[in-house]
């Protein structure tokens, strides 16, 4: 029996320094852990700061595409988000700008007479024509 006894206590010794190589290989690898989630925190935080960055470069951009080209002010841009911005360039985009030749100087209007040809409201030169057969 003290064979068994001297052996058993040589196993209890071993599974001991093995229990302890462990507990503190554990606690190694628990510190591994938290270093890199930490590391993932700051990558996060890196990342979002970029993306940040990258997301007000192409507002500005957008901002400065469809600002001459529209009546938006300073305070609607600030509420519209970045897909708003880009859905109203690729309208814009997409609009067909009005054509110059096709502006005349009005109906009866001719190169020499210009000024008299240009419509404005009720002062137009058909307007004219219809008050004088009116006889108003």
């Amino acid at each position: 029996m003290s064979n068994q006894d001297g052996s058993g206590a040589e196993q209890n010794k071993a599974i001991k320094v093995t229990i302890d190589q462990v507990m503190a290989e554990n606690l190694s690898l628990k510190q591994i852990v938290q270093d890199l989630d930490q590391t993932v925190k700051d990558l996060t935080s890196q990342l979002k700061a970029a993306n940040d960055v990258l997301e007000a470069q192409a507002r500005a951009k957008l901002i400065a595409e469809i600002k001459p080209r529209s009546r938006y002010s300073d305070e609607d841009f600030a509420k519209l988000s970045l897909d708003d911005l880009t859905n109203i360039k690729v309208t814009l985009d997409n609009a067909k700008m009005p054509n110059y030749k096709n502006i005349h100087f009005g109906p009866l209007g001719t190169e020499e007479a210009k000024d008299e040809g240009l419509t404005v409201g009720d002062l137009s030169v058909v307007a004219e024509a219809k008050r004088k057969q009116r006889g108003d």
